[in-house]
């Protein structure tokens, strides 16, 4: 996901620089967590990862309907390899 929003062939180049900017800060967030918890349990890893995917996937989900991106285009991939 991270490195979707910056390319700008991709994801980056489809969003808002508001929604570039809250995919952005979420996703440092996640990061920060990741490197602040290395010896959480699954179940802070499976809510931290709901917490990353609540705040992007209403905008990328917005994209790739329609919204800014086109609904021919490609899929998103993943969020699971923060």
């Amino acid at each position: 996901l991270k490195s979707q929003v910056g390319d700008k062939e991709k994801l980056g180049g489809k969003l808002s620089d508001e929604d570039k900017a809250t995919v952005e800060e979420a996703v440092k967030e996640a990061l920060a967590w990741l490197d602040e918890n290395p010896n959480a349990e699954k179940e802070e890893y499976e809510e931290a990862k709901k917490t990353l995917t609540d705040k992007t996937n209403p905008i990328v989900s917005k994209v790739y309907q329609g919204g800014e991106g086109g609904a021919d285009e490609e899929a998103p991939e993943s969020t699971d390899d923060l």
